[in-house]
């Protein structure tokens, strides 16, 4: 009789560790939506913007357009010299 308990057990011990593995999963994707999507968007939506330019003086006023509106230290930016 304890034979048939034991195995009973051993199903069940397996189903909840793959449940654990399946919901950490689960939340490692999540996280790394959440983390990763608002700079993903910022990225998409600025190299939309520049596609949209009709030229090269187009394109140069958007990119400085862009550098204005998002402002970086003097260092990051090669401007410094």
């Amino acid at each position: 009789m304890s034979a048939t308990i034991t195995t009973m057990h051993t199903p069940a011990i397996a189903n909840i560790d793959g449940l654990i593995a399946t919901v950490r999963s689960v939340a490692t994707r999540v996280h790394t939506f959440f983390v990763q999507s608002a700079e993903h968007r910022e990225r998409a939506y600025e190299e939309a913007y520049l596609a949209e330019s009709v030229d090269r003086y187009d394109l140069e006023f958007r990119m400085r357009e862009l550098a204005r509106a998002n402002p970086q230290p003097y260092w990051m930016s090669g401007l410094g010299r």
